[in-house]
């Protein structure tokens, strides 16, 4: 036969051994699947980390919603909040106020004298 008789030739350890290798060979598929697949091991990982991170964000979504529901609530209904919002934010004043502009340089540079308390030279 020659040469070409050799390669038609099964070996006899492949020939009694091969179930063992494709089951060993789809096993190795099905772990490699199970690590790095879609659905694998490391995926569902991650899938929980950003579950964890979604959860914090929901959560502190809700406290500022209830912040800002709380926030509309004095808006409609409580008027002296109204009013310490536009003396605040917006600089208003009220009908009988009198402002009195104040040079804020010279404040600045020297401190206030407590009352009641002579300085000291």
């Amino acid at each position: 036969m020659g040469d070409a008789g050799l390669f038609h030739e099964t070996k006899p350890w492949l020939k009694k051994r091969w179930p063992f290798l494709a089951i060993g060979g789809i096993a190795l598929l099905a772990l490699l699947f199970a690590f790095f697949g879609e659905v694998g091991i490391i995926s569902t990982r991650n899938l929980y980390g950003k579950q964890k991170q979604l959860g914090a964000e929901n959560a502190r979504l809700r406290e500022e919603n209830e912040r800002l529901r709380k926030e509309v609530e004095n808006l409609r209904s409580n008027p002296s909040y109204i009013e310490e919002i536009a003396r605040g934010e917006l600089g208003l004043m009220g009908k009988k106020e009198i402002v009195i502009p104040l040079d804020r340089k010279e404040d600045a540079a020297s401190p206030p004298v407590p009352r009641g308390k002579k300085s000291r030279p």
